[in-house]
């Protein structure tokens, strides 16, 4: 028997994502473009961090439980960013240990190599690699630690979502992600939402305690990752063109 698709759930890396009731059950279904996600949160979930149970992998199809709760832009319209604070600070230090300093040159050239940019972005592949910090701690990681990818449960809990396989592997490159909201404010670009003053305070009080963190350049970096999904001349194109242009100096 078919499983009821209760919605299609919004992603922006190339996968399906679905809310699916089967019997007395509810749970997320994604589809294509998994390897990567079942392999960092199977890892993420034996390490003790908070992430949904993965209840099955056939082909390509994860099966995931489904977090009844809000996401943090709806969590944020009503409540005191301090608590969100104090989960993100918790799961950064946690990521952070046992960290050993690593030169992600080759990682920079690898990543990049390839990437078309538009005639209106102010610098140049290499450009942006000579002002990249090439030694970082690699550590345990996350791999797209966005204010989109973690949500707040009914049971007064955050979760993180979405983690995936990187060779971006440190904790600071997913701070550097998290800006993409926090600074850039991808995750409510469509929407005209008064929460500049929240994420102003949620990213000063991360980045004072993580201070390897505030780099723009790591910023633009974590952007690229985006752009390479975005279609010519769309919103969201335009969106991350504006933000290339206003961060490089």
């Amino acid at each position: 028997m078919m499983p009821n698709v209760i919605k299609e759930l919004e992603g922006f890396s190339g996968s399906s994502i679905f809310l699916i009731q089967e019997t007395d059950r509810v749970f997320v279904r994604k589809i294509n473009n998994i390897e990567r996600n079942f392999e960092r949160l199977t890892f993420l979930e034996s390490q003790g961090f908070p992430v949904p149970k993965i209840y099955s992998k056939i082909d390509n199809q994860l099966d995931l439980e489904y977090i009844h709760g809000l996401d943090i832009k709806n969590y944020l319209k009503s409540r005191s960013p301090d608590h969100l604070i104090k989960f993100i600070e918790e799961i950064i230090t946690k990521l952070s240990k046992n960290s050993v300093e690593k030169d992600y040159t080759d990682t920079y050239y690898q990543n990049l190599k390839g990437i078309k940019l538009h005639p209106l972005i102010p610098f140049s592949v290499d450009d942006l690699i000579d002002k990249l910090p090439k030694k970082l701690p690699q550590s345990v990681y996350h791999g797209d630690l966005t204010l989109e990818n973690i949500l707040y449960s009914e049971c007064d809990e955050f979760y993180l979502i979405d983690a995936v396989t990187t060779n971006y592997d440190s904790w600071v490159f997913d701070i550097a992600k998290m800006r993409q909201d926090l600074e850039c404010k991808w995750f409510i670009r469509k929407e005209h939402l008064k929460l500049d003053i929240k994420l102003e305070y949620i990213q000063n009080s991360i980045l004072q305690t993580f201070p390897e963190a505030a780099d723009d350049y790591l910023l633009i970096l974590m952007l690229l990752r985006v752009w390479r999904y975005t279609t010519p001349k769309t919103k969201e194109q335009k969106f991350i063109l504006e933000s290339l242009i206003t961060l490089w100096k």
